[in-house]
């Protein structure tokens, strides 16, 4: 398939090289998602799925005890005591982000790019996502999370199929002082965005994620192909929005330093408009800040 104009880019091949460089999430995601969806779950059953896998466990504890996650409260050293402070929701938020954070441990290029940098990125979209749907008093918060933390996961394929290819792009970016995605058209190289898509795809990742990894930088609905609800529109203009704030702010970086502004037609979806971008702002500030904690927990000891 060609999603772009000029040289045809076959995203089959890519995807099964994916297959091979990129691990998929581990199953303990999936069966935790499933139970967190049942409103009868059980304490028991969430902590018997986190326990069996005893690396995971250990990386929840540590987790769960950094200032993003726990607050004020005490600290926590058994995975039940984990549940009952953190709730279910936190818990799986803990287990999705250690699982996608695998995906971005390796080495990194020098100076231009680094997964580290994109890894923080991610988390950023992921947090200010969930901020602003809490903000507009939307539901889903927890849905906004998991899409802005893999919007990018497109990304992350590029820099391990091709890593000369991607750096490359991004000097290009830096250079040329314009965004990704338009590198991507301009080069002709494949864009992280469709890319993106195949994986959560193939991963069997919820229609949402899909719809935000393959249409984040889409600004017209018209647009977005077999996106078919308002609540799908809805989520891909949050991280929209989401992404162009962290960008802003210079938390983590993601390859470029230049991201269109929000439309004023996409403030106006979200019932939101310029006069609100202060307060916006300082809301998300807020929340990377605490971020920060969480970020040196999972941060890797080299590459």
């Amino acid at each position: 398939m060609n999603t772009g104009e000029g040289k045809q880019i076959d995203y089959q091949l890519l995807l099964d090289q994916i297959r091979r460089n990129l691990p998929t999430l581990p199953t303990i995601v999936n069966e935790l998602t499933t139970i967190l969806n049942n409103p009868d779950s059980s304490t028991f059953a969430v902590e018997e799925i986190m326990t069996s896998d005893q690396s995971m466990t250990m990386k929840i504890l540590r987790v769960a005890n950094t200032a993003f996650y726990r607050g004020s409260r005490e600290r926590v050293s058994e995975a039940s005591e984990a549940i009952g402070t953190l709730g279910f929701e936190k818990i799986r938020n803990v287990i999705l982000t250690s699982s996608v954070f695998e995906m971005f441990s390796g080495p990194s290029a020098e100076r231009k790019f680094s997964l580290e940098g994109l890894w923080k990125h991610s988390l950023g979209v992921a947090v200010a996502s969930s901020a602003l749907t809490k903000y507009m008093g939307r539901a889903g918060h927890d849905r906004a999370y998991t899409c802005g933390l893999v919007h990018d996961i497109g990304k992350v394929a590029r820099f391990k199929l091709d890593e000369e290819e991607f750096v490359n792009d991004c000097q290009y970016a830096l250079d040329k002082k314009m965004d990704f995605l338009r590198v991507e058209l301009a080069n002709q190289t494949p864009r992280h965005d469709y890319l993106g898509y195949l994986i959560c795809k193939n991963w069997g990742l919820s229609r949402y994620v899909e719809a935000v990894v393959r249409w984040h930088h889409e600004p017209n609905p018209e647009h977005r192909a077999n996106v078919h609800s308002e609540e799908a529109h809805e989520v891909i203009d949050i991280v929209s929005l989401a992404n162009w704030i962290v960008h802003v702010t210079k938390f983590g970086f993601s390859g470029h330093e230049h991201t269109p502004a929000p439309s004023d037609a996409l403030l106006a979806r979200l019932t939101l408009d310029r006069s609100h971008m202060p307060r916006l702002m300082e809301t998300v500030q807020r929340e990377l800040d605490t971020t920060e904690d969480f970020v040196n927990v999972l941060e890797p000891s080299s590459g």
